[in-house]
């Protein structure tokens, strides 16, 4: 069974070493929050959740992860209400998040199940260098964002 729980400061060690969280320095009760879940107390997917300073103001689901081998088994969907519920809590109606808009099909597909709909942003281009799940990537993608009443 798969739970999910907030990130805990004893945790982050342990869930670096199979989950490398590449915005761990941005977490803050304040500005943003890592949702973890867990199967057999292992670490097998994460979601990040940006409070502030959002390109649409609203709550961000961001870097939403599960190890390739655990893939499939609805645990994406799993932390993506567990953001929702977690802004739900904090007041918020809404929740954005941003996916590829040629790529990550299959990203598209479950927020386009779980209820998200185009915000009707501009897309935003990204390109150059970032770390992501603790490895440099050079990125040159163009981002949709999508929102969702809670």
């Amino acid at each position: 069974m798969v739970t999910v729980t907030q990130l805990r400061p004893g945790e982050v060690a342990t869930v670096d070493r199979h989950l490398p969280l590449s915005r761990l320095g941005q977490q803050g009760e304040e500005h943003s929050m890592y949702l973890i879940a867990w199967e057999d107390a292992q670490p097998v997917g994460h979601a990040h959740i940006a409070w502030s300073g959002t390109h649409l103001g609203l709550p961000e689901v961001q870097d939403v992860f599960v190890l390739p081998e655990k893939r499939r088994r609805g645990i994406a969907t799993q932390l993506t209400h567990a953001a929702e519920e977690e802004a739900r809590a904090r007041g918020w109606n809404s929740i954005s998040l941003s996916v590829s808009q040629e790529g990550n099909v299959a990203a598209r597909l479950l927020y386009a199940k779980l209820g998200y709909d185009d915000a009707g942003a501009d897309p935003v281009r990204v390109s150059g260098p970032i770390m992501l799940r603790g490895l440099p990537f050079d990125v040159d993608d163009t981002l949709v964002y999508l929102t969702k009443h809670l």
